[in-house]
């Protein structure tokens, strides 16, 4: 696949974590900054469409009276 080039706004201590872990990983910025995006993606990828299912599938629930009260202690 052919690279892309993607801009964005980070806070400026956002911008030094990223090098610092670029310098210590001995890897440019832009490497760290895909890793990141390509892990965030692919938890996205992931974990989202079921995280949606469980929250309708609690509303449904609700919505037909199949709830359990909530007691603390």
């Amino acid at each position: 696949m052919q690279p892309t080039t993607v801009s964005a706004r980070v806070p400026q201590e956002l911008r030094k974590r990223i090098d610092e872990i670029a310098q210590t990983e001995r890897r440019s910025m832009s490497d760290i900054v895909q890793l990141a995006i390509e892990s965030f993606v692919q938890q996205y990828d992931e974990l989202h469409p079921q995280f949606r299912a469980d929250i309708l599938e609690g509303l449904a629930q609700m919505d037909a009276g199949e709830v359990v009260p909530y007691q603390r202690g």
